[in-house]
């Protein structure tokens, strides 16, 4: 009888260690919260930039993922950084890096508290906005163009991975992408069809990057399912800029996204995943998946929003991957186009 009350004890331990391995923050509680912010004697009583913050935290979003140097890529609690003083000698994390944009608008999203990020010089309205579909159609002419990273990111960092595809319709969401935290109202039922992001989470934020070391990101059920409901990160940029997705196969007039990579003529030669240039998986086989793969299967991988961008900012106008004015035919050059477009360099 002892015997089974040990190993009952051994099965509830190796449960609750499973359960802390994968929670999305560990450490010490006063890492991101307070009690009464009074650190040091010092009582802040209002809100304000320097706090204290809602859900008793000690910082806001930026502060926390930011760094006082151009080579920090993540701080002493282990968050990623998504913003240097300087340009990132690490290259930058998976999603880019705020950097860039406080050098030039077109170059990524402007971001509320990245330091010298105003509303953006040259736009008035979301590109891809369409009235009613997004929220440019709703908040007015330029609100837009000046975000807040919960407009993006669901701020709840205390759910638990299951597995290490992360996108269930639970609170946790790939990479914390869930648009109902801010404005709930905006996705009922019916509105966008949309779900919280799926996908398989790289260790360390492509820091490494290689073919077998990456994300890997979540495409529609089926090739063109732009109805349906969907975990993919392409329909989840949709939800502000809808513009540059749905239907558009007659002719063409936009790049497609979510739509399978042809398994014919030039296209079929993209075979082998190159991070420059990611691909997106069917949400069935995403979800079959362990890990992340080094393979890419024409006419069954998907064409995606990130497959050309970055979703934070990037060294391109645009948020582009590569320098698409160096796109050059003919001739031996980085630009992206060419891994899918294998034939016309």
């Amino acid at each position: 009888m002892r015997f089974y009350k040990v190993l009952i004890l051994i099965i509830i331990v190796l449960i609750m260690i499973k359960h802390i391995v994968l929670a999305k923050v560990s450490g010490p509680c006063s890492n991101c919260h307070t009690m009464h912010y009074s650190q040091s004697g010092a009582i802040k009583p209002s809100w304000g930039k320097e706090g204290p913050y809602q859900n008793l935290l000690i910082n806001d979003c930026v502060g926390c993922h930011s760094a006082g140097d151009s080579s920090t890529w993540k701080n002493s609690i282990g968050a990623p950084i998504v913003y240097n003083p300087g340009e990132p000698s690490y290259g930058g994390l998976a999603g880019g890096n705020f950097y860039y944009v406080t050098q030039n608008d077109t170059y990524g999203h402007n971001v509320v508290a990245i330091p010298g990020v105003d509303q953006d010089e040259y736009i008035t309205k979301t590109p891809g906005h369409v009235d009613g579909k997004t929220c440019s159609g709703c908040h007015g002419s330029g609100n837009m163009v000046l975000t807040k990273c919960v407009f993006c990111h669901n701020p709840k960092h205390h759910g638990d991975e299951n597995g290490p595809v992360v996108g269930d319709d639970e609170e946790v969401k790939y990479r914390f992408l869930s648009l109902d935290y801010f404005h709930p109202h905006t996705f009922q039922e019916g509105a966008y069809n949309f779900y919280g992001v799926a996908g398989i989470e790289d260790d360390d934020w492509e820091r490494t990057v290689s073919s077998t070391d990456h994300n890997e990101y979540c495409g529609a059920a089926s090739s063109g399912d732009y109805e349906g409901k969907s975990h993919s990160i392409n329909r989840y940029c949709a939800a502000c800029h809808w513009g540059f997705y749905g239907n558009n196969t007659e002719h063409w007039v936009r790049h497609p996204s979510d739509y399978a990579l042809p398994d014919s003529g030039e296209y079929a030669n993209y075979t082998t995943y190159n991070p420059l240039v990611p691909i997106a998986r069917p949400e069935n086989i995403l979800t079959s998946m362990t890990n992340s793969s080094s393979s890419v299967t024409p006419g069954v991988d998907q064409v995606s929003c990130l497959s050309c961008h970055r979703p934070h900012a990037s060294p391109y106008p645009s948020i582009l991957r590569w320098d698409y004015n160096a796109c050059l035919n003919g001739q031996a050059n980085s630009c992206g186009c060419f891994v899918c477009h294998t034939e016309k360099d």
